[in-house]
């Protein structure tokens, strides 16, 4: 009998990805969620490469890369083709193994991180051996040299399909009635000692990553006390500090030459002397700025900037020593903050989450037509889910999971617009790459990308800020793909949504281009603050729809006349300060094609948001009077 040679192409998915990466009341727990998926299909594909199967999906350079704990990014999918006669489901099964050792070895370091005293020991290991998702297929891999490559792939695929739909579901192993569910998603039992209201036992120093009346489940408590030995593991602002960046670059710049200034940050005391107790004391803010108390141990938050901040911390201070007044130091923060806000300005509470990915991806993998061709292509997702850190970086933002195509990341308002090009901008020049290795008589459309980005309050809850930006993400891809949608969500009135393409349309500019401009206008004073308002108030008396013609490069009312489109340039044009304004030669470029005043003005209130939000980072305190606290 002759040996079996035969090779087979091999797709393996791990999850739950919803739960791993969704559910979080922190940054750190969708961090660490992504984390910890990546690190359980990085073991799949390492255990499928030391078995001799090449690797499609995903694509390394170094074996090196398939470390445990290393910075290389694996998503929830792998794609290999087996060695020639061996057995893809000893294969499978050899994977399933180590993915579940893996996992059971995080969950065990992550309970004696958080103290035997912390967890219920019992129903934390049934939690343990419940948790975790497995699927596989695998079929016979069609010769190459005959196309055969897309062929087995859309089985594959198929089988996959067919195999998740025909999961498993079991009855939990363990009795969960009386017990409260978990704060991040609801789905399983609280493992936290004295969940259901009972008093919980004392725990050591670090269970404070655990807040009063919170209850965690088995992952709950692995993303918040799971093994932190990632070479580059990031820290995590949370949305407050992330609102005052913009507000810590005009500090940086005022500093430089107002001497007031400069003396009152150097007034601000240090941590450690605000927090003697280091379970109370918040993380330390990592700020690029020398002149801020940053010190490793002894360093200051700088959401205590906000004044909403500095008062809840009085309140816990008062409450704390049980006296109506505060102790020395907290007494001179006050007043130090104070000042420093009274010289410049107050910090806008306002930060941006993004969310992007690319468009119609399926669509181009099943048209690659070699294995080599697909290889290449995972090989430049993977570049890009690496680098796309230092282009957020660069915006002063974090990327909190990128994986693929896909991308999480915070950003201060005042960088988010132009990340959010650059993102865009990086993704295409890395699609064109990736293509390239394709047969050239194939007819690859080269992959776009879509993006939401949600403008939210420092204190609203984190499950809300991600639902929303999930929501601009998916009504960027309604809207026909490739699109960047903005939703913004203030603490009173209806939520705002804009949504424009990348790339100018006929002859209206691109929505980041419009909106960059629109915020200069605010900046320099073209334009009145109560624009978008006034807008809003003419398309209820006169309709909504705006009419345009274009006549030697200016922009005039369509005939017959249309008063909404009149009143709508005049208002836009006309002298706000000063002897300048708009030209009617820039108005053409900013509203020619634009077709709902509504709409219209709901750009131009978004961007007097950004356009303050620049302002502060530029030391621009000429607003110091308004109110950025709504």
């Amino acid at each position: 009998m002759s040996e079996n040679r035969e090779k087979y192409l091999i797709n393996i998915a791990v999850g739950p990805v919803q739960e791993f990466i969704a559910s979080a009341r922190k940054l750190r727990d969708l961090w660490y969620g992504s984390y910890l998926l990546s690190e359980l299909s990085k073991t799949v594909a390492r255990t499928l490469h030391q078995h001799g199967c090449e690797l499609i999906f995903p694509a390394f350079s170094d074996e090196k890369e398939l470390n445990a704990d290393s910075s290389f990014n694996v998503a929830n999918k792998i794609l290999a083709i087996s060695p020639p006669g061996a057995e893809p489901e000893v294969l499978v099964a050899e994977s399933r193994e180590e993915f579940k050792k893996r996992w059971q070895e995080i969950c065990e370091k992550a309970g004696k991180r958080a103290g035997r005293n912390t967890i219920n020991q019992k129903l934390y290991d049934l939690q343990i051996d419940d948790f975790g998702e497995f699927f596989a297929a695998w079929t016979p891999l069609a010769d190459e040299d005959k196309k055969g490559y897309q062929h087995s792939l859309h089985r594959c695929e198929q089988l996959l399909a067919g195999r998740k739909s025909l999961r498993e579901f079991t009855a939990p192993a363990w009795d969960g009635a009386g017990l409260p569910k978990s704060s991040l998603d609801g789905i399983r039992e609280s493992v936290i000692n004295g969940a259901g209201g009972s008093k919980k036992q004392k725990t050591d120093s670090r269970a404070f990553q655990i807040k009063e009346g919170e209850e965690l489940d088995v992952l709950g408590v692995v993303k918040r006390f799971g093994p932190w030995s990632h070479p580059d593991r990031p820290h995590f602002d949370n949305l407050a500090e992330v609102a005052a960046e913009s507000f810590i670059c005009g500090l940086k710049e005022d500093a430089k030459e107002n001497r007031r200034v400069a003396e009152l940050i150097s007034k601000l005391p240090a941590g450690n002397r605000l927090y003697p107790d280091t379970t109370l004391r918040p993380p330390v803010t990592r700020t690029t700025w020398d002149g801020w108390p940053q010190e490793p141990e002894t360093g200051l938050s700088t959401e205590i900037l906000h004044p909403a901040v500095l008062e809840a911390e009085l309140k816990a201070e008062r409450k704390l020593h049980d006296t109506d007044s505060q102790s020395g130091i907290w007494r001179d923060l006050e007043k130090t903050l104070q000042s420093l806000w009274k010289e410049t300005a107050q910090p806008s509470p306002y930060a941006a989450l993004l969310v992007g990915d690319g468009d119609r991806m399926g669509a181009t993998l099943k048209n690659l037509s070699t294995a080599k061709a697909h290889k290449q292509f995972s090989r430049e997702l993977n570049i890009f889910a690496g680098d796309v850190h230092e282009v957020v970086e660069k915006s002063s933002g974090k990327v909190v999971y990128s994986g693929g195509d896909d991308i999480m990341a915070y950003l201060p308002l005042h960088t988010v617009l132009d990340c959010a090009v650059a993102i865009n901008d990086f993704f295409r020049e890395t699609m064109v790459r990736a293509c390239a290795g394709n047969d050239k008589d194939k007819d690859i459309k080269i992959p776009t990308f879509s993006m939401g980005i949600v403008i939210i309050h420092m204190r609203e809850p984190l499950h809300n800020a991600l639902a929303l930006v999930r929501q601009a993400e998916t009504t960027a891809k309604e809207k026909g793909r490739n699109r960047l949608v903005i939703i913004q969500s203030k603490r009173s009135g209806s939520d705002l949504v804009i949504n424009g393409s990348w790339q100018q349309t006929g002859r209206l500019a691109s929505l980041p281009k419009r909106l960059a401009a629109f915020a200069d206008a605010y900046s320099k004073n073209l334009l009145s603050n109560r624009l978008g308002y006034q807008l809003r108030a003419i398309g209820k008396e006169c309709g909504d729809e705006l009419k345009w013609q274009v006549t030697r490069k200016q922009l005039q009312p369509a005939s017959p006349a249309s008063p909404a489109t009149a009143e709508t340039l005049r208002l836009i044009c006309r002298k706000e300060q000063g002897d300048t304004t708009i030209s009617k030669e820039e108005a053409a470029l900013l509203l020619a094609d634009q077709n709902s005043i509504r709409h219209l003005s709901d750009e131009l209130v978004i961007a007097r948001q950004l356009s303050q939000s620049r302002d502060l980072s530029r030391a621009s305190w000429n607003r110091k009077g308004e109110k950025n606290n709504d």
